[in-house]
């Protein structure tokens, strides 16, 4: 499907495809220049002609394989009602909002409020590029903890403490957040994004019985949705931090794509292999980062380690701010003219 192969005597020549989480951003000078036309991130977001060019930025730069819809997560909280900024230096604060009772905006409120990004997809795609479109949305849990936390944290206290404490309101918000998250995404594939990707970055932080409750259920239930109504749709999930439940989300849910972080093992590996799941990862970004012949040796160890799998080549999580740009140019260069030993 994604894999091409050309054998000679004694080199395979496979065309593994390549891009990276966060492709489109702040590492790239032409980046600012555009996000500088608008007061806020939020705002560059929804203007279509400005994201749709930034989405292609990377593309016209480093001739990545496909195009990543350049949003954010967040968007789904905003459209739901509770006020996102984007603070330079601090990342997303998100206004006082009450999870204590029902409220918040309608699906049909919030869709409209979600529109310009269908509208970037457009764009994009009117572009004629050869290239496939990768829309997405984060995961029901990790959107939550957003909403909980009112923007980043390190230990996830609030968090911890809602759903051990406040189970039904738990329920209530991740039930809200999967069946707009399906409905957003559905809207995005009408609009033509070719793949969708579900980003649950913070899997990692729950218990077996929360993870199956929390994390599997409710990826499992827009996996399911999205492939009743768009049945070729391709979907990449990324429960990153997993270790020691991916066994369980690979078992549960019979993915396209699972996107990972530094962690799979030869068992997972053969499993995606039998069940025809494409792996995607796994360059660490620090790696990336610091360039080197490190950042060389780990490429040529992930493309040999996936090598018997269908592959995707990305990073464990997305491109750091200031990664050089020569760094990425030189992964790029060496994964699209990788020659493996057989």
């Amino acid at each position: 499907m994604l894999i091409t192969h050309k054998k000679s005597k004694n080199i395979s020549c496979r065309s593994v495809p390549i891009w990276f989480m966060r492709q489109a951003g702040r590492y790239l000078p032409e980046y600012h220049t555009l996000r500088n036309k608008e007061i806020s991130f939020l705002k560059t977001c929804f203007n279509p002609d400005i994201a749709a060019e930034i989405s292609l930025q990377p593309i016209i730069r480093f001739d990545f394989d496909f195009i990543i819809l350049f949003a954010d997560i967040l968007v789904i909280p905003h459209a739901l009602g509770q006020n996102v900024d984007f603070v330079n230096g601090k990342g997303p604060v998100l206004d006082k909002f009450d999870l204590n009772r029902k409220n918040g905006n309608s699906d049909k409120e919030a869709l409209k409020i979600l529109s310009p990004i269908f509208e970037t997809i457009k764009i994009i795609k009117s572009k004629s590029i050869q290239k496939k479109t990768i829309g997405f949305c984060g995961g029901p849990f990790t959107v939550l903890t957003y909403m909980i936390e009112r923007g980043s944290s390190r230990d996830h206290k609030n968090t911890l403490n809602f759903i051990k404490n406040k189970p039904n309101q738990t329920k209530y918000w991740l039930k809200k957040i999967t069946e707009i998250s399906i409905k957003y995404l559905l809207k995005q594939i009408e609009a033509g994004a070719d793949l969708i990707k579900v980003f649950d970055s913070w899997a990692g932080l729950l218990n077996e019985r929360e993870y199956e409750e929390y994390i599997i259920k409710p990826n499992k239930e827009i996996f399911e949705s999205i492939k009743n109504e768009k049945e070729k749709t391709k979907i990449i999930l990324f429960p990153r931090k997993s270790k020691h439940f991916i066994d369980i989300f690979l078992r549960e849910i019979n993915c396209d794509i699972i996107s990972i972080d530094q962690h799979l093992s030869r068992k997972n590996m053969d499993y995606c292999r039998k069940n025809k799941i494409t792996i995607q990862g796994n360059l660490n970004p620090e790696l990336l980062f610091t360039g080197g012949i490190k950042m060389v040796e780990e490429v040529k160890k992930i493309m040999e380690k996936y090598k018997n799998n269908e592959h995707i080549f990305n990073l464990s999580h997305g491109v750091l701010p200031n990664t050089p740009l020569r760094n990425v140019k030189q992964v790029v260069e060496q994964v699209k003219n990788y020659e493996f030993t057989n």
